[in-house]
């Protein structure tokens, strides 16, 4: 095919009518190369054959060697990407309606990154909104309050709703971390940190659904959960450290699960918190920021304990 403008990577595993859905709001267009990349699904040989829009023009299905989750079937449709943007989806999300002409519109922008708004709803009946979207949605209002990018560049962690040039992913080797969780955060935070500039729109461009039996619910409940997102925060916030953009902790709400779910992941990371840290103090005193003068005296005399 001629080089696209755009290449929208959807990582799938067992979900197929949900994909189907997401593939019906994508126009097509030889300028919008779509990329499935199959997570090895059990029944996905005879997915050609149940699901015509999978041999579409200008779509590439793509089964994975081995169930590798999302940021491994991510990677591989990095690799396989040929458009000058590159958009994410995950298959049970959707565009909204008219999505063409909006990203078309920004083609010729000189920003490395152009982040849109998004909006959430329940994916039994997406005439139902959800909250999901309420936190993304308040960074880019306060944004276009304060006209400070910082936010955007390191609180955006997720890789929807965003138009990314694929020279800047390519320069700096960006990629997914191949775990069951969280594999999207540091390729957010690298992207959002090495992009020269950032255009930050107004619009919805992307529909993220919520599913009751889907990754994202119950979140930190599910077994090893809570430690693999854990140490892919650790590392953001390392990276945030160590380039000096750095503001406030990523680790710190985990720190505080930890403390209520499992101790021996808290006494781990404690003493590793002057990696991300000045010093253990400091680190202390900001997870008891907004707490009650008990749990402060608690939390210290644990630390100590700790320590000692």
């Amino acid at each position: 095919m001629d080089k696209p403008l755009f290449s929208i990577i959807i990582p799938h595993f067992d979900i197929p009518d949900l994909l189907m859905r997401c593939l019906k709001s994508i126009p097509v267009s030889k300028d919008i190369q779509v990329i499935v990349v199959d997570d090895n699904s059990p029944d996905a040989d005879t997915y050609l054959e149940k699901y015509p829009e999978l041999s579409r023009p200008y779509l590439e299905f793509i089964r994975a060697q081995k169930n590798g989750g999302a940021g491994y079937a991510r990677n591989i449709g990095l690799d396989h990407a040929k458009g000058k943007w590159l958009l994410f989806a995950d298959a049970d999300d959707f565009f909204v309606e008219g999505m063409y002409d909006m990203i078309l519109s920004y083609n010729d922008s000189e920003a490395d990154i152009i982040f849109f708004k998004m909006k959430s709803v329940l994916s039994d009946n997406v005439n139902i909104e959800d909250v999901r979207d309420i936190n993304l949605n308040r960074v880019i209002d306060q944004y276009f309050l304060d006209g400070d990018d910082w936010p955007i560049r390191v609180k955006l962690d997720i890789p929807w709703s965003k138009l990314i040039k694929r020279d800047l992913i390519n320069k700096f080797n960006i990629r997914f971390d191949e775990v069951m969780y969280a594999n999207d955060i540091l390729f957010s935070l690298q992207s959002g940190y090495h992009a020269k500039s950032i255009k930050v729109v107004n619009t919805v461009l992307y529909v993220c659904t919520l599913r009751p039996n889907s990754l994202a619910s119950d979140f930190c409940s599910k077994p090893g959960e809570l430690e693999i997102r854990a140490k892919v925060v650790f590392r953001a916030d390392r990276f945030l450290m160590q380039n000096k953009f750095d503001r406030e902790r990523k680790l710190k709400p985990y720190l505080w699960r930890m403390l209520k779910q499992d101790r021996r992941l808290f006494k781990y990371y404690f003493f590793k918190l002057d990696e991300i840290y000045p010093s253990k103090l400091k680190a202390i005193n900001d997870l008891c920021k907004g707490h009650s003068m008990l749990y402060q005296v608690m939390l210290y005399i644990y630390a100590f304990w700790l320590w000692i």
